[in-house]
């Protein structure tokens, strides 16, 4: 996706990931990614409190694997739904979706 779509991200000065590295392979996943694109900084400490962006792409990774759990006829963790039902993640999902490039 983020190759497909290169031209959007090169358009910003700066490209700024905050990850905290909770699954370290995925933090060197996501900058081997984006290191490619000039001002690209990740960003490990940070202030959970005042950054909530932080917390939005948190609750959009949620979501994003939920779906791709629904398509992919793969079982739900009951901890996994515990924010959301199906019928809710469905409508979340039809909103994210109008919103996406």
């Amino acid at each position: 996706m983020i190759k497909d779509h290169e031209d959007f991200f090169n358009k910003f000065d700066k490209i700024v990931l905050y990850y905290d590295n909770g699954q370290e392979s995925l933090g060197y996943i996501l900058d081997s990614l984006f290191i490619r694109f000039d001002g690209f900084e990740h960003r490990i400490n940070f202030d959970h409190k005042e950054k909530r962006l932080f917390q939005v792409s948190d609750m959009l990774t949620y979501i994003d694997k939920a779906i791709y759990k629904h398509k992919n006829n793969i079982k739900y963790k009951k901890s996994e739904l515990y924010f959301f039902g199906n019928k809710e993640l469905r409508k979340i999902a039809k909103e994210l979706n109008k919103k996406r490039f």
